[in-house]
């Protein structure tokens, strides 16, 4: 099995899922390309203006990989890019979006927390490198923080990460943080390259550690002729999984399942 990092969804609830859309392309500067209603539910799919297209998804009832069971994001973020600081901050602030102290990462990025639609946790990461581009954006594309994840033990996570979903280790700082690789879907996919994305381990001290259901969700890919065997193998190894949405011989599916600390790891496929 071979799962690689691929985006992955904003949950809204269906009643107000056009709300969200309008919320979206408003604030941070997004383009509505399509909404569609799907086997899966509600779909739209924004494009950022320099990097990548965020799909929002509706959350569904009857499908357990999609219930709003609860709304406890925990420790798993998405990370976004911010490219103008200052002028972000501060238009969060004229319309009256939270967000959270600025915390440095050890290779020197900052990063903060933004409340989104429905209380939807969007992590942003401030890209200095070209400051003064897309000044009628607020969040640009996705990081290369790909991903942020909340643990209780540095090492414990490490070794699960590598065993669970094959990444890569470049470095580890302390006990407090660890740097990650997975490959990139996009480019194995439509450009047959290896690129590596990044993920980072950060240790949380006194946090819940309860399994998410987190309304921005990272998704790992997994290719439709390879899901049914990663399914039965997470099984037989004893990993606790969710019921499959979709079908994997037909178009999308997807399903979850937990790391160590409650973080809940989404797995999607669909046709290339």
């Amino acid at each position: 099995m071979k799962f690689r990092w691929d985006g992955g969804f904003i949950m809204v609830s269906w009643d107000k899922f056009e709300e969200g859309v309008e919320w979206y392309t408003k604030h941070m500067g997004w383009t509505c390309l399509d909404q569609v209603i799907t086997p899966v539910g509600k779909k739209a799919f924004l494009k950022m203006p320099r990097l990548g297209v965020v799909t929002l998804k509706s959350f569904e009832s009857d499908m357990e990989h999609f219930k709003a069971d609860n709304s406890f994001e925990g420790n798993m973020r998405m990370g976004f890019e911010i490219t103008n600081l200052g002028e972000t901050l501060n238009y969060f602030d004229r319309e009256g979006i939270k967000v959270t102290e600025l915390k440095t990462l050890p290779d020197g990025q900052v990063s903060f927390d933004i409340t989104g639609f429905e209380n939807a946790r969007l992590t942003a990461v401030y890209n200095k490198s070209i400051e003064g581009e897309f000044l009628t954006s607020r969040i640009t594309g996705f990081s290369d923080v790909n991903v942020r994840i909340g643990v209780s033990d540095i090492d414990k996570a490490i070794r699960w990460y590598k065993e669970y979903l094959g990444v890569k280790l470049v470095k580890q700082y302390n006990d407090d943080f660890a740097h990650l690789h997975i490959e990139d879907a996009y480019d194995w996919m439509q450009l047959s390259e290896v690129f590596y994305d990044n993920i980072w381990l950060e240790k949380i001290e006194h946090s819940d550690f309860i399994k998410a259901n987190p309304a921005v969700r990272n998704y790992f890919d997994i290719r439709p002729e390879e899901f049914n065997d990663t399914y039965n193998h997470l099984k037989l190894k004893g990993v606790e999984l969710s019921e499959v949405a979709g079908d994997p011989q037909k178009g999308w599916a997807g399903f979850h399942f937990f790391d160590l600390d409650g973080n809940r790891i989404n797995i999607w496929s669909y046709p290339a």
